[in-house]
């Protein structure tokens, strides 16, 4: 019997997850905006099934963090350990309506798979937020740029969509996404994701150059990436080797957060594997 999760998504729970999902529910908790708004939203929960990746994602996160004061405090960690007890993985629309609940007037929830929205509707059901929740089958590039006028400056928008340099039919990117919404004082969490070092210098380079003459208030980028990644080749797959989050417009307090937290995340890591490779990460500051 196919379950409404068993479709094209497929990277729940793996460790790109546990970074980005950690630092959104600090984020989230701290800023508390009256709207949130997320471009790619997958499900809001999932069925775990103990592969490789999610041994190496949210279960090694979960028993590894125990360790650690601010990790095992963290709002993530309470909320996906819950979620565990019942052999599930919160996913950030979830997450999402878990941590903000009714203290905001309205969720915008984009995806072009329409599964994936159903699965939001039907969370949303049973956590009584029919009346703050709107789907949206559309691409969200366009979707959100159209959204961005009527939207308060104390909206959260959650960027999500691994390629952030791809152009939609209107020429416009996600970048261009983050930056014309930061520009206009709201606060952007950006996830990207690559797997070589040759990825992350292209996309570093053309986040540099994009931001370059955008005013934005406490514009900050911070990435993740395991030890064993190489220049050009990839030696497994885990999900993903090397991953971003690019922020603007928050609170210290939040920016804080997400520093320590991914300074814990390179401590927890450090004698982990994946399918035998050595599963340690390092942390890269980027100067935008």
């Amino acid at each position: 019997m196919v379950t409404e999760n068993e479709y094209t998504y497929n990277h729940f729970a793996k460790p790109a997850d546990v970074w980005k999902h950690l630092a959104l529910c600090e984020v989230m908790g701290n800023e508390q905006p009256k709207v949130y708004v997320e471009t790619n939203s997958a499900c809001a929960d999932y069925h775990l099934s103990h592969t490789p990746e999610q041994e190496y994602g949210i279960y090694y996160f979960l028993k590894e963090a125990e360790s650690f004061d601010n990790l095992s405090k963290s709002t993530y960690y309470d909320l996906e350990n819950s979620a565990l007890k019942e052999n599930k993985y919160l996913g950030s629309p979830g997450l999402a309506m878990r941590v903000l609940g009714s203290t905001v007037d309205k969720f915008h929830f984009f995806d072009i798979e329409t599964i994936a929205l159903t699965n939001i509707t039907n969370f949303t059901r049973r956590n009584q937020l029919t009346d703050k929740v709107e789907t949206i089958n559309q691409d969200s590039i366009i979707g959100v740029l159209d959204l961005l006028s009527n939207l308060p400056e104390s909206t959260l928008i959650h960027i999500d969509p691994y390629t952030i340099d791809k152009p939609s039919v209107n020429g416009k990117d996600y970048l261009d996404v983050f930056a014309q919404a930061s520009e206009q004082g709201m606060k952007c969490i950006l996830w990207y994701g690559f797997n070589t070092l040759e990825e992350k210098k292209q996309l570093n380079d053309y986040m540099m150059n994009k931001l370059s003459d955008k005013i934005i208030s406490n514009l900050s980028c911070t990435e993740l990436i395991m030890d064993i990644i190489q220049k050009n080749t990839i030696l497994c797959n885990p999900g993903i080797l090397g991953n971003g989050l690019l922020t603007s417009t928050m609170s210290l307090a939040s920016m804080f957060a997400i520093e320590n937290y991914s300074k814990s995340l390179t401590k927890l890591y450090l004698n982990s594997q994946y399918n035998g490779f050595k599963g340690s990460i390092y942390r890269d500051v980027l100067d935008i």
